[in-house]
């Protein structure tokens, strides 16, 4: 009996055999990647590791990734951008892209393939640090912004055509003084003023 509870004590107190890790933690398998920048345009598989893209190429194995997903027949493409998006919101002002009209981005994104949008004006230089502490550093999503020359943004017409209210130089200076990518904006027409 005593030589048994030896044997017992000798296995639990033997190192592990090591299993080895898979090499990713998803596979997506057999889609229609398509990423102008690498010029690949072909049914791939795409491996993904620690939240970032570990290989792109045909047939990798599905026992080295812990879960492997089938995409044939769908398209995986690296994260699209939304150019024209208004996500100023929350400040609860009606009929405003400054207020209601606006929406937040992460409802809407990620789950149309979206991860960067590019906000249109809404904020103009005197609410844009509004607009960035309410929605630019709490979102998920990447968004980039111009800055409306008209100091309220786009609030409606009664603030938009306001001529005493539209300062380029101070929108300038607002983006060039923002960490996140901006551009200051005027009826379609922008400058770009980022260093980025």
């Amino acid at each position: 009996m005593r030589w048994l509870f030896c044997a017992a004590l000798a296995l639990l107190s033997a190192p592990a055999i090591a299993q080895p890790q898979p090499a990713y933690d998803l596979l997506l398998r057999g889609g229609h990647v398509i990423d102008a920048a690498n010029h690949i345009d072909a049914v791939m598989d795409v491996a993904i590791k620690d939240g970032h893209i570990a290989q792109v190429a045909p047939n990798l194995k599905p026992a080295d990734a812990i879960k492997a997903i089938d995409v044939h027949g769908m398209v995986v493409t690296p994260g699209l951008i939304d150019m024209h998006f208004h996500a100023y919101n929350g400040t609860g002002e009606r009929n405003s892209y400054a207020g209601d009209l606006g929406i937040l981005p992460d409802g809407f994104t990620f789950r149309s393939g979206v991860t960067t949008v590019v906000d249109a004006g809404s904020s103009g230089w005197r609410n844009f640090e509004d607009f960035k502490d309410r929605v630019i550093d709490r979102s998920k999503t990447r968004v980039l912004a111009m800055i409306n020359i008209v100091g309220a943004g786009m609030r409606g017409s009664r603030y938009e055509n306001n001529l005493f209210d539209m300062d380029g130089q101070a929108a300038a200076r607002m983006a060039l003084s923002s960490p996140v990518p901006t551009t200051a904006s005027t009826s379609g027409m922008f400058l770009r003023i980022s260093s980025r």
